[in-house]
């Protein structure tokens, strides 16, 4: 039976639909970065430095705040109106633009006239949101709040990122399903994803110790970071046990049992790649500019994955609003807002370390949710039904044909009691066996009253 349950067709709505997703990340790279667009990212590059700066003053906070907002709105406006041809014409460059003679300086000059669409709207919001929530605005009350309202949303943008990675990761997973090959064991894959997943934790935390100490020896790394290398062990466990009925579905077909191993291999990769972030930031007194070339890296991570999965194929149409043309103005918009958190919070709590803690945990924890949302969804809608059937069915295999003949047995019966009684019929009408025929039967006729004389006299 399990040979016949390997060869039926492996169909699956949910995995199609993550193998026709579109995962070249290099593509959206080259559109974001091209030279038509290239001044917007350098305008970014230096306006987040400078507010930043400005953010870590107290007189300054408030204001920092709002220019952060007023930027994501006037590139949040200029991609909605980037349907529109002259917005687009006001927002890139064109070819025969970057070829206007001149020195060098007045043609990068020239370029940055892309920003002054998005630029202006930015400015206009930053008034009106002054004018109307400032210190003499219409109502000063909510001006203080603001730094909070912005740092808090950082939370909603450590989850984006999450979801945006494993939007990414399970679309890789899915194209890289084998559907003809050998099934592994459940337990067998189980334990060798764990394996690598040890491997893997233990050379990256060694390359940071030896960055650290670099006398450091294999026993010196396993002995100061072994509470890391636990929590590793014990969130695999976890999810592993959290998630066992689901992935033991698949042992009877190929496509989901590559597609289960692969997809819970990188996500336990991701994950552990946070934990040990956490761990550095808070337990091996890393470089301060090395933890922000990583969160800023980190940024620009979340900005690019967060744009990817909105324009990419089959997730695109779900946000009318986003697609690859207006893709940079977006992605500007999420990128403002998302280095606008960062600096509020950190001012809030007066280091980085603090804040980027919550970040990460915020995204293990999504990407813990996600990881079983899709297996869920992967198996629910899966249309073989036969096999859940038989899956469902080995606990007593032959409950279904019992079923079936005491089923059968009981139409036969109920058919020959109907038999049995049209045949009665037929004879006890052709018989009469009830009839007294000899019996008189009573005259009801008008006649039964009249006396008849026995002769009659003719004249």
């Amino acid at each position: 039976m399990d040979d016949e349950i390997t060869s039926e067709s492996s169909s699956n709505p949910e995995l199609e639909s993550l193998k026709d997703t579109e995962t070249s990340i290099w593509k959206l790279v080259k559109n974001l970065l091209s030279p038509k667009t290239m001044p917007h990212i350098v305008m970014i590059s230096v306006l987040c430095v400078i507010l930043h700066i400005l953010a870590s003053s107290d007189s300054l906070t408030n204001l920092a705040s709002v220019m952060f907002i007023g930027l994501s709105i006037g590139y949040s406006v200029t991609a909605i109106g980037s349907r529109n041809e002259r917005i687009r014409t006001w927002t890139i460059a064109e070819s025969n633009e970057l070829e206007i003679g001149g020195s060098k300086f007045m043609k990068s000059l020239k370029k940055f006239k892309i920003c002054i669409f998005p630029l202006a709207v930015s400015s206009a919001s930053v008034i009106l949101i002054i004018t109307l929530f400032g210190e003499n605005g219409l109502i000063p009350q909510v001006y203080d709040l603001i730094p909070l309202f912005l740092g808090s949303l950082f939370v909603v943008w450590a989850a984006i990122q999450g979801i945006s990675f494993s939007t990414w990761a399970s679309s890789i997973s899915a194209k890289s399903t084998k559907s003809k090959r050998s099934i592994s064991n459940l337990k067998a894959s189980t334990t060798f994803n764990g394996l690598v997943l040890i491997t893997f934790s233990m050379v990256t935390v060694s390359i940071f110790q030896f960055f650290k100490d670099t006398s450091s020896s294999i026993t010196d790394i396993l002995l100061g970071n072994w509470v890391y290398l636990g929590l590793i062990i014990a969130l695999y466990a976890s999810t592993s046990a959290w998630t066992w009925k689901l992935r033991s579905l698949g042992e009877n077909n190929q496509t989901l049992n590559s597609f289960s191993n692969r997809w819970s291999l990188i996500c336990h990769l991701f994950l552990s790649w946070h934990i040990l972030t956490i761990w550095r930031q808070n337990f091996m007194s890393p470089n301060p500019i090395e933890i922000f070339l990583e969160e800023l890296l980190l940024m620009i991570f979340t900005v690019f994955m967060a744009i990817w999965s909105l324009t990419s194929k089959g997730y695109a149409t779900k946000f009318k609003l986003l697609d690859e043309e207006n893709a940079l103005p977006w992605g500007l918009a999420f990128g403002y807002a998302y280095a606008g958190s960062v600096a509020m919070l950190t001012n809030v709590f007066d280091e980085i370390t603090t804040v980027m803690t919550i970040g990460h945990t915020v995204v293990i924890i999504t990407v813990i949710y996600v990881y079983r949302r899709v297996l869920m969804n992967v198996f629910s809608k899966h249309d073989d039904g036969i096999l859940m059937r038989r899956l469902a069915a080995k606990v007593n295999p032959n409950t279904e044909s019992k079923e079936e003949e005491h089923s059968e047995t009981e139409e036969e019966k109920e058919v020959e009691v109907e038999l049995d009684g049209e045949d009665s019929d037929d004879e006890d009408w052709q018989e009469d066996s009830d009839v007294d025929w000899e019996k008189e039967s009573e005259d009801n006729t008008i006649s039964s009253d009249v006396e008849w004389q026995e002769t009659i006299e003719m004249d």
